[in-house]
């Protein structure tokens, strides 16, 4: 598939972002959470995801780091073991291995390979920071794509497919994620129904 130059893709985002900035799309106090964390990353961008949100919405959320800008937002699959009935929202978080399901956190997104896994093509290794995602590596906690992300898919069940916890994305919008978050970006993973933020502490 080929790949649209980074230049390229800056320009494309930036033609298409809304007016709105980290600070209207979240609670306050997890937005003031996240902008305390991004002190010590310099990377250029971050996401936030957030599963309060029904799977079949954009909910992972592409930012420009220094005005905090929104830049684009993405439909993203969460684990099966977070959402047995499968109506699309999450009920729980666990980063048991062997869970199958999402967890809640601050990921550092790390290698970027193509996966030999059918359907998930180039991915990106996600390194969990926080007690509660500890575990992302042991688990092969990843952003991949998968076919059960894609508009068809979601138009005929409702809702998106589920993951075994990892974050998963339609192939098109996998390689824009990607082109942003490679290169040591912060992932934020939240819930914002929950009153405690407390799950973005970092523990490494």
């Amino acid at each position: 598939m080929p790949r649209l130059p980074l230049a390229g893709l800056l320009i494309a985002l930036a033609c298409s972002a809304t007016a709105k900035d980290l600070q209207q799309v979240l609670p306050a106090n997890t937005a003031a959470d996240i902008r305390q964390q991004l002190q010590a990353n310099r990377h250029a961008h971050f996401a936030v995801v957030d599963y309060a949100r029904h799977s079949s919405q954009p909910r992972l959320m592409l930012f420009e780091r220094n005005s905090l800008r929104l830049l684009a937002s993405y439909r993203v699959a969460h684990g099966q073991g977070s959402d047995p009935d499968h109506d699309g929202f999450t009920d729980h978080y666990s980063d048991a291995p062997g869970s199958h399901a999402s967890s809640l956190g601050t990921l550092r997104t790390d290698q970027v390979y193509q996966s030999s896994a059918p359907g998930h093509g180039l991915s990106i290794r996600l390194i969990g920071l926080s007690p509660g995602n500890a575990n992302a590596e042991r688990r092969a906690i990843v952003l991949h794509a998968k076919s059960y992300m894609e508009d068809d898919f979601i138009r005929r069940h409702g809702v998106a497919g589920r993951s075994h916890g990892c974050l998963v994305l339609a192939g098109t919008d996998r390689d824009k994620a990607i082109a942003l978050l490679r290169g040591g970006a912060l992932i934020f993973v939240i819930d914002s129904r929950l009153s405690a933020h407390h799950y973005l502490a970092r523990n490494r």
